[in-house]
């Protein structure tokens, strides 16, 4: 799986608490949200796709406000 990022392209600025993963961006929201974007980095930059969706996944059924997608 490629295009998986926490940095901006040509056409996305995002910011601090943003990423990219299969086409789609999230920000992590709530007062866990600097844990929250560090465990996102760590999985995407290890390449740890399927441990990324799986906490895209718990994060937006489980976890209340800590995580939402956004469009860009």
């Amino acid at each position: 799986m490629g295009g998986n990022s926490l940095k901006p392209n040509a056409k996305k600025h995002l910011l601090d608490y943003q990423f990219t993963f299969e086409g789609k961006t999230y920000e992590c929201i709530g007062e866990d949200k600097d844990f929250q974007i560090e465990q996102f980095r760590f999985a995407i930059k290890d390449r740890q796709w399927v441990t990324v969706k799986n906490r895209i996944i718990n994060q937006l059924k489980w976890h209340g406000p800590s995580l939402r997608e956004i469009k860009i």
